[in-house]
């Protein structure tokens, strides 16, 4: 699997017009679609099916943006919450979004499209942005709109991600970036009376750009959601030879550290560099023991289906000994 920018999603995807030019009938592109040559990503525009396959849901639903941008006859739509999320790149864990979300005005309101969803409401010039040619909510209207709309792990995902687009790599984190984030995500959640804003406020007061990947913010909101105390993120470990080791999260008062093992350190070869998997795993094996040595401290792994529901968070967690009370869901 892989993600694909807007650029290659442009060449990647082609209308029936084109595809008509190029001397394909009707029943020609039926059958191509039937037959799994070709994905309908919406009406008249088509990507090659092995192409679609290949691609991961956030790039998949921006070929679903861009198709809409490409079919406006008149008017550019803006558009926002999921679909504005994957426009600026932010990563939507466990989330398929079914349709495409717009915002306008009441006044500009039109009748509902198949595979389109309007979000009624003021949509101020401050709250609009542009991204390679589409009009988009700003990345934190965006984040506003998605943690107050979708499960609360994967609205700190969402928000999370947005915090280290802004504040750069852990190791070399701007905290004052982020904070005009924070203010910001303060200042909206502040308004009563919209929907989800109370999950919108836990969420924000939950939100750290240090988090690298999805897992590390969904295992944290999972200690947040069991009562455990805000963990630490990245904590650096002298290392040997001078070198640190980072450490995903830290829950200090358990003395345990969480490491956080996404599939891709072992199997993508952009993140192994010149290493076999084997050695991959010979090198975590080797870093692990040291931070035992080194700290006294417990080391746990956790993975996607550990983190996939609060009761299997538990009994993870659980096996290593990690207790805390449930927090009473919002």
């Amino acid at each position: 699997m892989r993600h694909a920018s807007l650029s290659e999603l442009r060449h990647l995807l082609v209308d029936r017009r084109h595809l008509e030019r190029s001397g394909w009938s009707p029943r020609a592109i039926r059958v191509a679609v039937d037959g799994g040559r070709l994905h309908r990503v919406r009406r008249g525009w088509f990507i090659d099916r092995g192409e679609w396959d290949g691609l991961w849901p956030e790039s998949r639903h921006r070929a679903e943006v861009l198709a809409v941008a490409q079919s406006a006859a008149t008017t550019r739509p803006v558009f926002s919450h999921i679909s504005a999320a994957v426009l600026w790149d932010l990563p939507l864990y466990r989330t398929v979004p079914s349709r495409v979300h717009v915002i306008s005005d009441r006044a500009h309101h039109r009748h509902s499209i198949p595979g389109i969803i309007r979000h009624e409401g003021a949509i101020p010039d401050r709250d609009v942005d542009e991204i390679d040619g589409l009009r988009v909510t700003t990345l934190d209207r965006t984040v506003y709109d998605v943690i107050r709309t979708v499960a609360g792990d994967t609205a700190l995902a969402v928000a999370d991600a947005a915090a280290a687009r802004i504040a750069g790599e852990p190791w070399a984190f701007d905290a004052l970036a982020a904070d005009d984030l924070m203010h910001s995500l303060e200042g909206r959640t502040r308004a009563p009376g919209a929907r989800g804003i109370r999950q919108a406020r836990e969420i924000t007061a939950l939100v750290d750009g240090r988090a690298q990947l999805p897992l590390e913010s969904v295992t944290r909101y999972r200690l947040h959601q069991l009562g455990f105390a805000r963990p630490t993120l990245q904590m650096p470990i002298a290392g040997p030879n001078g070198g640190q080791f980072w450490m995903d999260i830290a829950v200090e008062k358990a003395r345990t550290f969480i490491e956080c093992d996404g599939m891709s350190k072992y199997l993508d070869p952009d993140l192994r560099g010149t290493r076999s998997m084997e050695q991959v795993l010979l090198d975590e094996k080797a870093r692990e023991d040291w931070v035992r040595g080194v700290t006294g401290w417990r080391v746990m792994r956790v993975d996607s289906s550990d983190m996939r529901s609060i009761d299997a968070a538990e009994a993870r967690f659980r096996a290593f000994g990690l207790r805390a009370q449930r927090r009473a869901s919002v």
